[in-house]
């Protein structure tokens, strides 16, 4: 072969890299090389579904928590929750917008309850019911130590259940931890004595653990009874359906790291063969390409793509694309697509898991309302839900 032929082909080699790597010309990511059935894929606001299952927009956000007593998931709307029922049925949805503020700020007990200024709204049953508080002890730290140990005492033996919640609401000068009783149906708010450091929130020396899900009074744990919701997994990640003001995501690396802070549901199993997998993918814009300064961004720059997907749940598989980012320093495509799920030996109660799309690449200001919208549009929680 001649000389000017093999320059000639190291050129087009050259070039065909260049245009397929550095600019949004889909040549290796193009439509020719994926089957004409990707053309269907919907996005996931448009219910993907396979024979037995759909994808549905869940109305609610992380934390995601489950009763095990009564098969039912509760998930955080607003300053309120929405209960699901086994199939994915909304039972009970309200956000307590009304309220000025709500436990769910923090949500620091996993209990379906929500503590508010004057009041308990209680999720657990059919319909949503509200209780003020019969009492409200110490609110302007009147009661003295020795009457305190008293009263608290007795409301702790007396209490079917006993709630120790965040100081988010209370005046700073305060320093005291709102507790909570419920005696006969009845709830007492209960306020601590100043500066006591003895719960377990509050990185005492006192008390060594501090249970995610779970604030303790140091002598005196939390009493939950059958309330206790339990939290769900995605076994690839190791993420689970949780995070916490203050905190970072809880996982196992996170658990792995803070040996201190202790998640009951670890020691469960909650392996699956369900996944998320990337099919194919297609080059839509530029996600970041540098200057000529920041090599090798310049001439190697990051794309948002269109991602074509395959969930597999429950041995059917439910097709659908959405954005994905592919870095130029990592060889996989970034999607941020979580499946969490019951651990496994509770899963033949219920059907229903759960899609996070959690990608965020940012977003821009809308002049007229001064909002910031998102560029990726879909990111939310979904349900893998039967369908009807």
């Amino acid at each position: 072969m001649k000389k000017p032929v093999i320059i000639i082909l190291v050129i087009s080699v050259l070039t065909l890299l260049f245009v397929d790597r550095c600019t949004t010309i889909n040549l290796t990511t193009a439509d020719i090389f994926r089957p004409s059935s990707y053309n269907q894929f919907k996005e996931l606001p448009e219910k993907p579904q396979s024979q037995n299952y759909e994808i549905v927009i869940a109305k609610g956000d992380f934390p995601i928590l489950y009763d095990h007593f009564k098969n039912e998931f509760y998930l955080r709307n607003g300053q309120g929750l929405t209960k699901y029922d086994a199939l994915g049925n909304v039972i009970i949805s309200n956000d307590l917008s009304k309220e000025s503020y709500t436990s769910m700020f923090d949500f620091a007990n996993f209990v379906p309850y929500v503590f508010a200024k004057n009041g308990v709204y209680d999720y657990s049953g059919n319909k949503l019911i509200y209780s003020k508080f019969s009492q409200v002890l110490n609110a302007e730290n009147e009661i003295t130590d020795k009457d305190f140990k008293s009263i608290f005492e007795t409301n702790y033996r007396n209490a079917d259940l006993v709630i120790y919640d965040t100081n988010r609401n209370v005046d700073s000068e305060r320093d005291c931890q709102p507790m909570y009783f419920k005696i006969n149906n009845d709830w007492i708010l209960m306020f601590s004595q100043k500066g006591d450091y003895r719960f377990s929130h509050q990185g005492s020396n006192d008390v060594k653990n501090d249970t995610i899900g779970q604030i303790d009074f140091l002598g005196f744990p939390a009493k939950f009874g059958d309330k206790r919701l339990m939290v769900l997994k995605d076994a690839k990640s190791g993420n689970y359906s949780i995070n916490q003001l203050g905190k970072e995501d809880i996982s196992d690396d996170y658990l792995n790291t803070y040996y201190t802070q202790i998640l009951k549901e670890r020691k469960i199993d909650y392996s699956t063969n369900d996944d998320v997998k990337l099919l194919s993918r297609k080059k839509d814009d530029y996600y970041f390409t540098g200057n000529p300064f920041s090599l090798p961004n310049w001439i190697a720059p990051s794309f948002m793509n269109t991602g074509f997907f395959r969930l597999t749940y429950n041995n059917e598989n439910l097709y659908f694309k959405e954005k994905a980012v592919k870095m130029n320093s990592d060889s996989k495509v970034q999607n941020d697509l979580h499946i969490y799920e019951l651990p496994k030996n509770y899963r033949s109660k219920s059907r229903l898991a759960f899609l996070h799309y959690s990608l965020n690449v940012g977003g821009y200001m809308n002049d007229s309302t001064g909002v910031v919208e998102p560029i990726i549009k879909n990111a939310g929680l979904y349900l893998i839900k039967p369908k009807k």
